[in-house]
């Protein structure tokens, strides 16, 4: 590699490093900010979900459109304008006042971040030299756990002195980087000569049009078609289990490690612990204080994350609850196990933090197997760790000191798949479409995973008390079967490793 190629990696690298330090932001700040926008505290799980979902949705439009615009207007122009646009928008959520603000702002937001990785991978794997090219698209993938961590540690730091806003202010350095990927940077050669070609075919009607430069009807045809499928079934698959589950983890640790002030413990063993309903309205009756009416707030929060909303009635302006032994074992144990604000955002950021360490890590070992055994064997592989990985961590996470083993192996298990889709995604395409089939690929998973924060707590809902286990841990659980999708699709996928980057369909032969 040449002092060009490293400067291509590295503008490539950080425009991706920032993309994923952006999701991080709103992961880890999505239900502080909602509990700020939104005066209703039974509102806010809804509207959270309805914000998470409209920016995967438009992570997936992004995706879309951009693919079709780096493949007709230039890798490297695309991602510049890319990087501009989420950093622009993810300056401006930092300004909402209402959650809808917040919800447009955030959709816009993923235009730019679902663009920006097509146009990235499809410029690095086009510009990288040939032993070089698997490699450097692995790092890339990897890094991209360096913004996440990034993201982790901008809200550790950040959100508890400056508050939420900051974190997103801050968010919005990157589109400082689109302005010198858009100096920098020149065209690959391949996509120039593929442009050309289009060009000249177009002119002479030799191809009839039906070769032109991006187009998602294309991917479609005879010789992409297997392709296409292959490569969507792969993505849906990944993503799904890692935005459908795996990013739950900040709600896991909150499900099974409350945070409670100090004080607000003594006041909640009272009302759990109350031998008859009168005994507890007068318990709940005291959290109406002047002084403690954050504690009643506080404590319909902790039970109704816990049981179905069907448990909790409203009497005479009061929050009471009937609760049977079993539900009030597991409620003290819960206020037990309780962390003030500090030591929890602590722990949860640390959490997040060692879930990346282990993506990074998962996402090299993906890299490594694709090149010594071949990319369809490394899929497989990540697919199997992540189902074991999402299993293991919402069945049987409970106790604080399993933070620091079993988020790392969660993160480890979800990203180890995303190490290929850099990888493979590019190597199923000839240029003239490549950034149209990765978007396409990695981002049409993204509109089924939009239903995630809704089917997450409707899951939750109908399998709670089926088993020993929440309703949230079973859904999750559920959701993970959506590995099998890709597990299945390998049957089908062509194997492309030592192979070179395809230039047109007749190199696609099955």
């Amino acid at each position: 590699m040449n002092k060009y190629h490293w400067y291509v990696f590295t503008l490539a690298a950080l425009g991706w490093l920032f993309d994923t330090m952006d999701g991080m932001i709103f992961t880890a700040s999505r239900s502080i900010t909602m509990a700020d926008l939104i005066t209703n505290p039974e509102d806010r799980g809804f509207y959270g979900g309805v914000v998470t979902s409209l920016f995967l949705l438009g992570w997936a439009t992004g995706g879309l459109i951009f693919g079709v615009v780096g493949d007709r207007w230039g890798r490297a122009k695309t991602m510049a304008l890319t990087i501009f646009i989420y950093a622009a928008f993810t300056g401006l959520s930092g300004l909402s006042t209402t959650w809808w603000h917040f919800a447009v702002f955030r959709f816009l937001t993923g235009l730019g971040v679902g663009g920006e990785f097509a146009a990235g991978a499809a410029l690095l794997s086009e510009v990288m030299p040939e032993q070089a090219r698997a490699k450097t698209l692995g790092w890339l993938q990897a890094l991209s756990a360096v913004g996440n961590v990034t993201g982790a540690l901008l809200f550790w730091y950040i959100e508890p002195v400056w508050g939420w806003r900051a974190l997103y202010f801050v968010g919005a350095f990157p589109a400082l980087l689109s302005v010198v990927v858009r100096a920098g940077l020149k065209e690959p050669e391949k996509w120039t000569a593929a442009k050309a070609a289009a060009a000249a075919a177009a002119a002479s009607g030799a191809d009839g049009g039906k070769k032109s430069m991006g187009g998602i009807q294309q991917l479609f045809g005879p010789a992409l078609r297997r392709n296409t499928i292959v490569g969507l079934c792969l993505g849906i698959s990944g993503v799904l289990g890692l935005w459908g589950a795996g990013f739950f983890s900040p709600e896991l640790m909150d499900a099974s490690i409350p945070m409670l002030p100090a004080e607000a413990r003594v006041s909640f063993e009272k009302i759990v612990n109350s031998k008859s309903a009168n005994e507890q309205l007068v318990a709940i009756a005291a959290l109406t204080d002047a002084d403690k009416r954050g504690e009643k707030t506080t404590y319909e929060n902790f039970l109704t994350k816990r049981f179905p909303p069907a448990l909790s009635v409203a009497k005479e302006n009061v929050f009471v609850t009937a609760l049977n032994p079993d539900q009030t074992a597991h409620l003290n144990v819960l206020i037990q196990k309780s962390l003030p604000k500090k030591e929890h955002t602590s722990l949860k950021a640390w959490g997040l933090i060692l879930q990346q360490c282990g993506a990074f890590l998962g996402i090299l070992v993906y890299a490594t197997l694709a090149a010594r055994m071949g990319r369809r064997p490394a899929f497989l592989f990540a697919f199997i760790i992540a189902w074991i990985s999402v299993v293991n961590a919402f069945l049987f996470f409970n106790e604080p000191s399993q933070v620091y083993w079993m988020y790392p192996l969660l993160g480890f298990g979800t990203l180890a798949p995303f190490g290929g889709y850099a990888l493979y995604f590019p190597e199923l395409f000839p240029t003239r479409l490549r950034t149209t089939g990765t978007g396409f690929c990695y981002n049409v998973g993204r509109f089924v995973s939009a239903l995630g924060p809704f089917a997450l707590p409707w899951f939750a809902m109908k399998l709670h008390g089926t088993t020993n286990f929440s309703g949230f841990r079973m859904a999750a659980v559920v959701i993970s079967f959506a590995y099998i999708i890709g597990i299945v699709a390998l049957i089908w996928a062509p194997e492309t490793v030592n192979q070179p980057l395809p230039e047109d369909e007749k190199s696609f032969v099955h």
